[in-house]
This record gives C-alpha cells, sequence and structure tokens, in this order.
C-alpha cells in the first residue's frame, strides 16, 4: 500500500502480525532525555509496543507495580512512554502493536488541528499511522484498554501515557531536547486500601516515572535560563509550586491542543494543572542553593504514600530530612553558584512569631496557629489567632522573623512566594547549600528567617512539615509586603482559605475555613468604592471556588495580581466574579460595589463531596460609618 503524507489527517495501514512476544518484561522509569525512534531526511519512523510490565517508581528500593506499558520496538517498556520530539513539518510514520490481552484504543497519534483521532487495536493486532506535524507545541499521546468517561486512567492502563513534542521547523529537537525539560506526571491508584493513609487507596505519584524521594534531581548553574514542559497525564488535579523563583507561564493546553499565550503569559509560584492539563515555563536560576518544585496537594506529596522499602511512617517527627518527610510529586532542584556568596543588609525590621497550640476537647486534634509577638511579652503558648497574624513587610526592606515553637511538634515556615536566600525557604533538611541547611524547629527551639522583598503582593506563610495535621491544625496566614512608604489600605479586604481538620478529611470532605472560621463574620464593602479582594487559598487537599453573588448572579471583578505579581495589562480586564483557587494560590480582585446592597461570597470547598458556604456581604452607602473596616476581618 502506498504512504499517505496529507498535512491533518492520519493513514492507517494494517500490519502483518509478527511473531509473539513475552506477556511481560521488566519495565523502566523514562526521564524524558532521549527521543525514540529515528528522524531521517525529514521523515520519523517509529515502532510503539503496548505489553505488561513491571514498574518500580521506588527503585532501588522494592516496589513493584505489575501494569500496563509502552515501548520502543526492541527495548523495555518505561513509564512515562517514549517521547516522540520531531521539528514541524515531519512526515510521520509510526506503527503500534498490542501486545496485551485486551483491546486497547490509541489516542493523540494524529496532527494537531484541534480535532481528535484514535486507532483500535485488538490482542496481536499492529496498526499503522502516517500523518504530517504541523502545529507545534506540547502535546501526549495516550492508550486506553477499558471504556471509561474520561480518557485519562487510575488503574491497570494509567501509564499507557507519553510525551510529544513538535519544535518549530527547523529545530534540531534533539538539541532542544538537551536544553529543556519534560516533565510528565503520572499516578496509579490501587484496589486495596492503605492502612497508614487517610486518603483511601494505595497511591503512587510519580514524575518521569519516578516517586519521591527518588526523583531524578535537577542541577543548573546559578544565572541558568530554564525551561520546562510538564504534562499532566494523570487523571488528579496538581497545583505545581516552584520554591524561591518565579516562573512565567508561557503555554497552557490538553494532550491534544497547545496554546501560546503571548502577551497573556503571566508570572506565578503556583499553577494548577487539571487531569490531562500541560503547560511550558520558563524561569531564571537567580539564587544558589537548594529548592523543591511540587505538588501543594498535600495528600500527593504525603508521606504515608511511601509503598513498600521505602516506607518511613511518622518520619517527620523524628527528621529534619527532606528525603524522609515527603512523598510523590516532588523534584528536588539544586543551583550551583557562580559568584560570592550573596551579603545580607543587616535587617531594618523585626518580627517575632510564636507557635502556639491548643488541645481540643476530648479526642480532637490540637490547634496551632502563628501568633505575633506585639509588644515585650511573648503571647500564651496556648493562645490562638486563625487563621495566623497577618505580617506586613515593606518591599526593599532587609527584615528577620524569629519564629519560636511553643508547641509540642516539631514544624518548619515556608514563605511562599517569597523570593530569599535559599536557607531560610523552609524546607528542613534541604534548604541552604553543602551542610550549611536549615533545621527542624523541634518544640521549644526557634529559627531566625531573613528575606528582602523585592517586590509588593499578597503572600502565604505556612508549615511545611507533617502539612496535612498542621495546615489543617492552623499553621498558616497572610503575608503582605506593601511599596515603600504605603500604609495598609483601608477598602483591601484579606480573605482566607483553610482547611478544617483531619477527621473531616478522613470521610472524604474539607469544609472551607475562612478566615480561620466554618461561619464566618460578613465581609463589609462600600457602595461606589473600589475593594482589592486578597483571596488566598492555603488548604491542605481542596480547590475553592470562589464567586461573588447577587441572589444567584454572579457579579463581575477584575483580577490584577496572581501569586503577589501584578497581571499583564492584557489580562487585567473585567470577568465574571468566578474564580477556582487551588492549595498556594493567591488572587488579588478589585470589586466595586454600585449601591446598598446584600451580597454573598460564596466558597465552595471541592475534595470528595462538595460543601458550599455563603459569607454575607454588607454593602454600606458611601460615607458611612463601615466604610473604615479594617482590612483583615474574622
Amino acid at each position: 500500500m502506498h504512504a499517505l503524507f496529507l498535512a491533518g489527517s492520519v493513514a492507517l495501514v494494517a500490519l502483518g502480525a509478527p511473531a509473539p512476544r513475552p506477556v511481560g518484561d521488566d519495565g523502566t522509569t523514562n526521564p524524558n532525555r532521549e527521543i525514540a525512534g529515528v528522524l531521517r531526511d525529514g521523515e520519523y519512523t517509529l515502532a510503539l509496543e503496548l505489553r505488561r510490565t513491571t514498574w518500580r517508581p521506588n527503585a532501588p528500593t522494592a516496589l513493584d507495580v505489575e501494569v500496563a506499558g509502552l515501548a520502543e520496538a526492541g527495548r523495555p517498556a518505561s513509564v512515562p512512554g517514549p517521547l516522540i520530539r520531531v521539528p514541524a513539518g515531519t512526515r510521520m510514520r509510526i506503527t503500534i502493536r498490542n501486545d496485551l490481552a485486551q483491546r486497547a484504543t490509541m489516542h493523540g497519534l494524529h496532527e494537531h488541528d484541534g480535532g481528535r483521532d484514535s486507532v483500535v487495536l485488538a490482542p496481536g493486532e499492529s496498526r499503522e499511522v502516517r500523518f504530517v506535524a504541523q502545529r507545534v507545541g506540547t502535546f501526549a499521546y495516550v492508550a486506553r484498554t477499558t471504556a471509561t468517561p474520561n480518557l485519562l486512567s487510575r488503574r491497570d492502563d494509567s501509564q499507557l501515557v507519553g510525551a510529544f513534542i513538535v519544535d518549530p521547523a527547523g529545530t534540531d529537537s534533539r538539541a532542544a531536547n538537551a536544553r529543556e525539560r519534560v516533565l510528565v506526571i503520572t499516578a496509579w491508584d490501587d484496589s486495596l486500601p492503605n492502612p497508614a493513609s487517610p486518603f483511601g487507596p494505595r497511591q503512587v505519584y510519580a514524575i518521569n516515572g519516578r516517586s519521591w524521594p527518588f526523583t531524578e534531581r535537577l542541577e543548573y548553574d546559578q544565572g541558568d535560563s530554564i525551561r520546562w514542559r510538564v504534562l499532566n497525564l494523570s487523571q488528579h488535579v496538581h497545583p505545581m509550586h516552584l520554591h524561591g523563583a518565579y516562573f512565567e507561564v508561557q503555554s497552557r493546553g490538553t494532550p491534544f491542543v497547545d496554546s501560546a499565550l503571548g502577551a497573556a503569559s503571566r508570572l506565578v509560584v503556583t499553577e494548577y494543572l487539571t487531569a490531562g492539563a500541560t503547560m511550558t515555563m520558563a524561569w531564571k536560576a537567580e539564587r544558589p542553593g537548594n529548592w523543591l518544585f511540587h505538588c501543594h496537594t498535600i495528600n500527593h506529596i504525603d508521606e504515608v504514600l511511601r509503598l513498600g522499602a521505602a516506607a518511613t511512617p511518622a518520619a517527620h517527627a523524628n527528621h529534619g530530612v527532606v528525603t524522609d518527610v515527603m512523598a510523590g510529586l516532588v523534584t528536588a532542584i539544586s543551583i550551583r553558584p557562580t559568584g560570592p556568596p550573596a551579603t545580607l543588609e543587616a535587617p531594618r525590621r523585626r518580627h517575632r512569631i510564636v507557635v502556639t497550640e491548643r488541645a481540643a476537647p476530648g479526642q480532637g486534634k490540637p490547634s496551632l496557629s502563628y501568633v505575633l509577638q506585639r509588644d515585650g511579652r511573648e503571647p500564651a503558648r496556648d493562645s490562638l489567632e486563625l487563621p495566623g497574624s497577618t505580617l506586613e513587610l515593606r518591599q526593599g526592606e532587609p527584615t528577620a522573623v524569629t519564629v519560636v515553637n511553643r508547641s509540642r511538634q516539631p514544624t518548619a515556615v515556608h514563605w511562599h512566594g517569597m523570593e530569599l536566600e535559599s536557607l531560610y525557604d523552609g524546607v528542613a533538611g534541604w534548604s541552604g547549600t553543602g551542610q550549611h541547611l536549615a533545621p527542624m524547629i523541634v518544640p521549644g527551639d526557634s529559627f531566625v528567617a531573613r528575606m528582602t522583598p523585592p517586590r509588593a503582593g499578597t503572600f502565604i506563610y505556612h508549615s511545611h512539615a507533617g502539612e496535612l495535621a498542621q495546615l489543617t491544625g492552623g499553621l498558616y496566614g497572610a503575608m503582605i509586603v506593601r511599596p515603600p512608604g504605603a500604609r495598609p489600605d483601608l477598602l483591601e479586604r484579606i480573605i482566607v482559605f483553610g482547611d478544617s481538620t483531619t477527621d473531616s478529611i478522613r470521610t472524604r470532605g474539607a469544609p472551607s475555613m475562612i478566615n480561620g472560621r466554618r461561619d464566618p463574620a460578613p465581609l463589609e464593602l462600600t457602595a461606589g468604592a473600589t475593594h482589592r479582594l486578597r483571596l488566598i487559598s492555603i488548604g491542605a487537599v481542596s480547590l475553592k471556588r470562589v464567586r461573588l453573588l447577587e441572589a444567584d448572579t454572579v457579579l463581575r471583578w477584575t483580577p490584577v495580581a496572581k501569586d503577589g505579581a501584578e497581571l499583564p495589562s492584557a489580562r487585567r480586564v473585567e470577568t465574571a466574579a468566578d474564580q477556582w483557587l487551588a492549595p498556594g494560590e493567591t488572587m488579588d480582585v478589585l470589586v466595586t460595589p454600585t449601591g446598598a446592597a446584600t451580597l454573598a461570597l460564596e466558597v465552595t470547598s471541592v475534595y470528595g463531596p462538595a460543601l458550599t458556604t455563603r459569607v454575607p456581604v454588607r454593602v454600606q452607602p458611601s460615607g458611612s460609618a463601615n466604610g473604615g473596616k479594617p482590612p483583615t476581618q474574622r
């Protein structure tokens, strides 16, 4: 049969069945550093096979997961599948053989023109697809062995995924692949429960086939420009957070469509990836030391995910070592210095924060909080402020924050979104350089964090140790950095969204804590005045949908900042007052009520069943006494 090379179309050719292969092999993990197949004279050829394999996400420790995997013919199967990467205009010729016992459907091996095509293969059947790859972007190919409403899977066939990158025409794709990294997120859910976990079944979350602390360690030199393509090919949502630096989101997409953002690109420290979402991100390695890139949903990084020989129960209580206290979707980054160490100015402002703890009645979980010492007397060790005291910092002002731990739990504090030296980033046993690493703050001890905020904005500080218990217990607070000389704005409102205790999470629900309360106080606004709502999401596990309503009508607002960075003008556009916020995200919006009315801020918390809370919003006439309400309302 003659080949048909038509842009935007796929030609299928049935092939004769070769000799049967063994039903399984010893699979490996794929760091996506090598491009599979052969590119010659503008034509790319690849022979793919679907077969049973043994996946070892915690290699070299013992954890064998039997899954369906993808392989390049003649090589072991890998998780994720072989990397396909070519320049635009390449003629694609890909053979697919199904060596599984089940029928399989392959998606994504076609031109990415907005449409979708699939190839169905019976057990033992082979097919060939031919098309021309024209659209530039970050894409994926996915195979399924079961008919499910969602393209992505959680169980046996969940690792039948791979990245498909199309570079601009004329690009040397192998050189481009050496300059940037392709990070594929996958997940696997067992049908058996995990007795150590409050989250349900045994689960494995992996980046390029490996689960922390066995994920690849990334190393760069200070000053390097870094570009990653991140593909969430799991059926879970992941807010991906980078410590110590902002990254520019340059494109967003799905396995089959990618869109460059251009002038609408934005700086963030946390980007929410829905199931199947992709992004291209770029950032600069400005500060030497050790950093993390990880999912900010705690049940995707909690140590209870450790399975097999890697399990280390209750490690955070005894160790200040990052390899002991996290799991799952975590990547470590080390930036080598290229010049003399940074010189820190003497602090011109000092704060003292006390970690407090109050026992709960009966067998309930204790409450924890950060309480700011406001005078010469230290707050009582059982005093509470929920959320923690709002920290006020000044842009460009060297600041020292002393954290004193009066609770009974070891802890560490992460200054989320803050650009600071690595030692003070707040990951015990990792932040810093060489042997000079941040300690765990044990009960009765203290640690001094130093920072000079380079930008004004809305930030968060929160626990980075035993996060499930400590975040739901109350160890989080707002951190507002103001421009030099600026005073607190009486028309701003700080609204902090958290999750309730671990007990509610165990029952598959996470009611919202709004400014520390399940029954939040009314929000006071003034008619005709423009208010800045600083929305902060720092729950442990749940997504928050925030809407401003009059009755059931969604009103309008204007987003102006994300994660403390001002949005570009192309994105500062009035829109429906309807915003999803994942853990670790902040968003500033401007709202101007038009008249005296009773509105509501509706907050829906999504983790298992959706739970909705409505906060009354009272709009007072202009010039009323309530127009000067303090910025933080509890």
